[in-house]
């Protein structure tokens, strides 16, 4: 019986130490005077694994810190390892003293020699700064002595968050001025040509496949025509305005008025004279391929004078007579 009382107490014990209950040195003392109890009627066995388990509590809580906020907990976790190793737990003093000294110097050390608010100890130990000497205005070292842990690190976390922020603001402030000075010194951007009409509908899958090549056919012989155009001088002649009305008007139009037409229907239902809508658009675009060939065959026969007269006048200048060639 007193053994089954034991292990309830042993598992009431671990329950306090590892849950927020060991913060409080209440539930501690509690705890470990119901494992002495039973310890006393005869469990003596029990004051082994609640050792074993302080050791643990300590690992967990006394390390970095947390400790600051939570040193009433660990003084009565530290009388309650006293009481154990009285009960028998002898063996608890070596890790103990171990533990202390790493301790010492890994986190009371630190603690107690660190300038700022992580180097204050509670009042029960001393109170205030012994790294430095809390300077007039100094609100974290006037306010965060008489903070618990939990307490303390919502306010580091804070200023934490706080100096983050300022130094996004400071970073953004900088990439903006520098965004500035780019849009100053750089010169201003080339106006956007407007986009080719004619060169748009090249790959639009609503349009039949041959009505597709003849406007690819109409794309080469405009630009070759108008590009002919300009080397010979007359980019503002007749024959240039109707190549452009070709590419950038007529053949356009006509491709729009037929997009107009149900999709379904434009190429089943006649319009006029058993014609479909897709019959209509394959011989507008045939009538301006016949209108562009016109105008490069002008073109050729303008450029085809030109060279007949140069070729004229070579042979009047240069060519042998029939009597030049008789001795």
């Amino acid at each position: 019986m007193i053994s089954l009382l034991a292990v309830f107490a042993l598992a009431f014990y671990g329950r306090v130490l590892f849950s927020p209950l060991g913060r409080d040195p209440r539930p501690l003392v509690l705890a470990a005077l119901a494992v002495l109890v039973t310890a006393f009627l005869g469990a003596d066995w029990a004051v082994h694994p609640a050792a074993g388990m302080l050791l643990g509590y300590f690992g967990s809580e006394a390390f970095g810190p947390r400790w600051l906020g939570r040193w009433p907990a660990l003084v009565a976790a530290l009388v309650a390892g006293l009481a154990f190793m009285a009960a028998g737990a002898s063996w608890l003093v070596f890790p103990l003293f171990i533990m202390a000294a790493v301790w010492f110097f890994t986190s009371a050390l630190p603690a107690l020699t660190r300038d700022g608010p992580r180097g204050t100890v509670p009042e029960a130990l001393g109170g205030g700064f012994l790294g430095r000497t809390a300077l007039p205005g100094d609100t974290g070292a006037e306010t965060l002595p008489h903070l618990g842990g939990d307490e303390r690190e919502r306010v580091e976390a804070g200023a934490s968050s706080r100096r983050r922020e300022r130094h996004e603001a400071r970073r953004e402030a900088r990439r903006e001025r520098r965004r500035q000075d780019e849009e100053t010194a750089a010169p201003p951007p080339a106006p956007a040509e407007p986009p080719d009409p004619l060169t748009a509908y090249l790959h639009d899958q609503r349009l039949p496949g041959e009505a597709r090549a003849q406007l690819a056919a109409l794309n080469l012989r405009t630009r070759e025509a108008l590009t002919y155009l300009q080397g010979m001088g007359q980019q503002s002649s007749e024959a240039a305005y109707l190549a452009r009305a070709v590419r950038e008007e007529y053949a356009p139009s006509a491709v729009q008025a037929y997009l107009r037409l149900p999709p379904t229907l434009a190429a089943s239902r006649p319009i006029q004279d058993g014609k479909t809508g897709r019959d209509l658009l394959r011989e507008q675009l045939d009538l301006l391929l016949d209108a562009t060939q016109d105008i490069l065959g002008r073109a050729l026969r303008a450029g085809g004078d030109d060279l007949l007269t140069h070729q004229r006048f070579l042979e009047e200048k240069f060519g042998k007579k029939e009597g030049d060639l008789k001795l």
